[in-house]
């Protein structure tokens, strides 16, 4: 099966974020979610002499990642790669590549197109895939399988309504509880039909799959991303020098949403900036190129100086 290049979301204007740390030459940064190595190889690229924190939970897109960065850059001699959730970044692990703080870091919360096209864990709606949609699959925690299998009617409507905003989620947990007593779900497609027969074919968005948000849910609660989401920018906000930037990409409104209030939450009790007053979108140029890019936002907060302005008040 081929695949189709990947292109980083949001490029110049990640960069552009990042360039407003106030350190004279940044030397460290960290992505917290490698990914294919997009965004990772911008960064080495506009700063050569910086070093960079490569962190993704998924080892097969830490090594993808790492590939990329190689045939870009041609060397990882200023990667530091690790294994492990964003949100579990500490100051003990920068102390281990002797890095004193970070002068930038990005997070980029969607799941990247490869989990969707080419990973085989029951992401997508397409190929026929066993009911997975771990991150860490070698980790022993609930697969979606489970959550569908095993979840009381309640739960699973909390999970779709709260997770995927699905306006059916009564009913399609209701239809799941009924169909399992005769069959429990193993693959992608057995839910994609349920869902489909349980949402009346009129009320079908018409420009993503009716089980769009009920796949969204279901990631949302294997993975607990938005614990992490919280908790990790938290953490890499602590984590940065004075003058430091955090950028995060997020994909949804619920992503966006705790991206925005851990922001002014941060601006309020800590001293930090908000760079930007709106989140920053993708011009139509990018869409049209980029189909994933769509629904991406983009925002960022600086840490100050709590003496000292922003150097733009100055």
């Amino acid at each position: 099966m081929s695949e189709s290049p990947h292109i980083p979301v949001l490029p110049r204007e990640v960069i552009d974020l990042l360039q407003k740390t106030e350190s004279p030459e940044p030397l460290w940064f960290l992505d917290g979610t490698a990914g294919e190595g997009g965004h990772s190889k911008l960064i080495l690229q506009t700063f050569p002499n910086a070093k960079l924190i490569l962190i993704d939970r998924d080892s097969v897109m830490l090594e993808r990642a790492k590939k990329e960065i190689l045939s870009v850059i041609g060397s990882l001699d200023r990667v530091h790669p690790f294994q492990m959730n964003f949100s579990e970044v500490d100051k003990e692990l920068l102390d281990s590549v002797d890095c004193p703080g970070l002068d930038g870091a990005l997070v980029d919360l969607g799941v990247s197109l490869f989990h969707f096209l080419h990973s085989g864990r029951g992401f997508t709606f397409k190929n026929d895939e066993p009911l997975d949609m771990r991150l860490e699959p070698q980790v022993g925690r609930k697969t979606a399988a489970d959550v569908v299998n095993y979840s009381t009617v309640l739960h699973l409507k909390k999970v779709f309504w709260e997770y995927g905003e699905e306006r059916w989620a009564l009913k399609v947990a209701n239809n799941i509880v009924q169909t399992r007593q005769k069959k429990k779900f193993a693959t992608n497609t057995e839910l994609v039909k349920l869902v489909e027969t349980s949402i009346p074919r009129k009320f079908w968005p018409k420009e993503s799959h009716p089980a769009t948000k009920i796949f969204q849910a279901l990631r949302i609660e294997v993975n607990e991303e938005l614990l992490h989401a919280e908790k990790g920018i938290r953490v890499l906000s602590d984590l940065l020098k004075v003058g430091g930037v955090l950028a995060c990409i997020s994909f949804h409104s619920l992503e966006d949403r705790i991206v925005k209030w851990t922001f002014r939450d941060l601006k309020t009790t800590e001293h930090f900036d908000i760079l930007t007053k709106k989140p920053i979108l993708p011009t139509d140029t990018e869409i049209r190129e980029n189909r994933a890019s769509r629904s991406a936002k983009l925002r960022g907060i600086q840490k100050i100086d709590p003496i000292l302005k922003p150097r733009w008040e100055r």
